[in-house]
């Protein structure tokens, strides 16, 4: 199915936009990329939602189809980022948010607000916490992109985080962030930056704020966002869930077929199973 497609301006960025819009379909999704991804990583979302909820995806202006529309004169702050997310929202009313990796702070920045459309959200692949081997990803990472070394940042990027990934799509990946142009690759390590100093009593009176119920959904084998990690958030948000994807990595339903069964069961139950049963 072809996308309905616009250009959103949101202060001075203009934001590429995808919507999935189905016969006779009244709610819909938008789904927050995590970094470095475009429209694209939510493939396999778009064909599982086929019918059932209309999706919204976008790419941030740094990126994917945004990029042509943008003069990068500044990396973008993740409160910018929110900011886009947040004007998605209030244009478009979907009644659902769904997020991957970093893509998730902004999204739980997004909730603390308490948009009125939204009734629940999947939050996948995130954690607060800079683990060990999280920490050393992306130090090694913001020295490459610093130094311009575009192939050995895709190689670092497959190697540690997309280990576990198929072949096909590791070489898909390579060549995505190999052909980053330089204000991307700047905006890459600003983005590192971020994540750096990244620190979990910073947002905890943001998470308190929220009150949208949320599913967390996390990879067994993922060692960047642990399962384990991520339920210490269950103290500050009322209304969460956790769920762990059994051999799965930090890429989820992108490594498998088992894999992208069991987020698809996840998705569909969460969102949908309760309103099959009321209506």
């Amino acid at each position: 199915m072809k996308p309905e497609t616009a250009i959103v301006r949101v202060g001075e960025w203009q934001v590429y936009v995808e919507r999935y819009i189905y016969p006779g379909v009244s709610e819909s999704v938008i789904c927050v990329n995590g970094a470095l991804s475009t429209t694209l990583a939510f493939r396999n979302c778009v064909k599982n939602f086929k019918n059932r909820v209309n999706v919204i995806l976008f790419d941030l202006p740094f990126i994917g189809k945004s990029r042509p529309h943008n003069r990068l004169s500044r990396p973008l702050p993740k409160s910018e980022e929110v900011v886009i997310l947040q004007t998605l929202i209030e244009q478009y009313q979907p009644s659902y948010i769904l997020s991957v990796s970093w893509g998730g702070l902004a999204a739980l920045m997004a909730l603390s607000t308490r948009p009125s459309s939204i009734r629940k959200a999947v939050v996948a692949s995130f954690s607060t916490r800079i683990t060990p081997a999280m920490h050393n990803y992306i130090e090694r990472a913001k020295v490459l992109l610093d130094a311009g070394r575009n192939h050995d940042v895709a190689t670092l990027l497959n190697d540690e985080v997309g280990k576990y990934l198929p072949s096909l799509l590791k070489q898909a990946n390579h060549e995505h962030i190999k052909n980053l142009d330089h204000e991307t690759y700047r905006q890459a390590s600003f983005h590192i930056g971020q994540i750096s100093s990244l620190r979990h009593e910073d947002y905890v009176e943001i998470f308190r704020k929220i009150e949208t119920p949320i599913m967390f959904v996390n990879g067994e084998r993922d060692e960047y966002t642990t399962a384990q990690d991520i339920r210490e958030i269950g103290n500050y948000i009322r209304d969460c869930d956790f769920i762990t994807v059994p051999e799965a990595g930090h890429f989820l339903d992108m490594e498998s077929r088992p894999a992208a069964q069991c987020v698809s069961n996840v998705l569909n139950d969460y969102f949908f199973v309760e309103k099959a049963l009321a209506s």
